[in-house]
This record gives C-alpha cells, sequence and structure tokens, in this order.
C-alpha cells in the first residue's frame, strides 16, 4: 500500500491482491452478521409460533366440551375428510381471532370429530407418560389437576381443584401451566416445543 500527498490530500494505492483480501474480509464480515441476523429472527419466529401454539391449545381445551357436543350433535353427517388433526391444527397458526379459530373447527362435523379425538389420544399419552415418569406422583397430580379443569364430565374451578388435591391456588396455576406446555407439545408435535 502507497500513500501519496497531494494538494493537501492523502491518496492510497492498493495492489489487485491486497483490494481482494479487502473485499474478502468485508464480505465473511458481511456474511457472519447476515447469518447472525438470520438466526436472530428465526429464534424470535420460533418463539411466537410456539407462543400461538400454547395461546391455541388453550383455546382448545377451554373449547373441548362445546366442541365434542357441536361434533357429536352436528345434523350434518360426517364425511370422509383428507385434512389430518396436524392440518387443522397448522392452520389454526394463522389465525389470531379466537371466535374465528372455533368457527373454523367447527365448519364441519367431521373436523370438529378430528380435533376432538386428536386431543383425547393426546390426553391418553399424556396420561400413560404421567404414569410411567420418574416423578409418577407430581406428574401424575398435574393430570389430574388439567383433566379436571377441562376435560372431566363436570369440570372444576382452580378454587375446587385446589381443595381437591390440597394445594395452593398458586399450586394449581404453576401445574396447569407445566401440563398445558407438555400437552402442547403432544398436540402439535415437537413445533409445540418452546426452546428458550
Amino acid at each position: 500500500m502507497d500513500h501519496v500527498k497531494t494538494d493537501g490530500k492523502i491518496l492510497v494505492t492498493l495492489t489487485q491482491d491486497q483490494l481482494k483480501d479487502i473485499y474478502e474480509k468485508a464480505a465473511a464480515i458481511g456474511a457472519k452478521e447476515a447469518v447472525k441476523t438470520y438466526e436472530q429472527e428465526r429464534k424470535k419466529e420460533l418463539g411466537k409460533r410456539a407462543d400461538r401454539r400454547l395461546r391455541n391449545t388453550k383455546l382448545l381445551l377451554r373449547n373441548y366440551h362445546m366442541l365434542k357436543e357441536h361434533a357429536e350433535n352436528s345434523v350434518f353427517g360426517r364425511t370422509q375428510m383428507e385434512e389430518s388433526a396436524m392440518d387443522i391444527l397448522e392452520s389454526m397458526m394463522s389465525i389470531y381471532n379466537n371466535e374465528v379459530i372455533i368457527e373454523s373447527i367447527k365448519r364441519s362435523a367431521t373436523r370438529t370429530a378430528v380435533i376432538v379425538s386428536h386431543i383425547e389420544t393426546m390426553f391418553e399419552l399424556y396420561a400413560a407418560y404421567c404414569d410411567k415418569s420418574q416423578n409418577k406422583d407430581i406428574d401424575m397430580r398435574r393430570y389430574e389437576v388439567i383433566w379436571d379443569m377441562y376435560m372431566a364430565e363436570d369440570t372444576l374451578s382452580v378454587k375446587e381443584i385446589a381443595e381437591k388435591q390440597n394445594l395452593s391456588k398458586d399450586s394449581v396455576y404453576a401445574d396447569l401451566r407445566v401440563a398445558t406446555e407438555r400437552l402442547t407439545a403432544l398436540i402439535f408435535g415437537v413445533d409445540g416445543l418452546y426452546v428458550r
């Protein structure tokens, strides 16, 4: 690199190899920053997606009995449907309005029955997981708490569950949070997991 001073200004001359080296270093730095930005955005989007899945799990659980009744009492016959539970759940991900989500599921008796069956099957899997857990007592309690809150024929309030389980309301809410997160992973599959 040569420096030449003219008219109070410094001119720098570079060889072709020096210029190439600068370009390569700049490209490497730019690429590294682009990858870093992409990873941050991807992590943020995955977090938002996991949050939506958790929210949608809570929505499905809160509306379980209404959906089940709709599927059982629908005047429309059930037809063969190519759509799977995962297809239906995936379609929920772009909708943010709870009423629209439920109406979307209720669009057909078959669609509603698919979701109800999926929720029931995932609850059975969750019960089996809890029964075989190393922390069986705690995990079975969490299962019972979420079952009583959403799935039981006669659902219970947090206060009633606390009395039944001999827990504080805070402990009931903590159990519901953990159980809902685990059910989200089951209902939505691996994508339901939120890895921080």
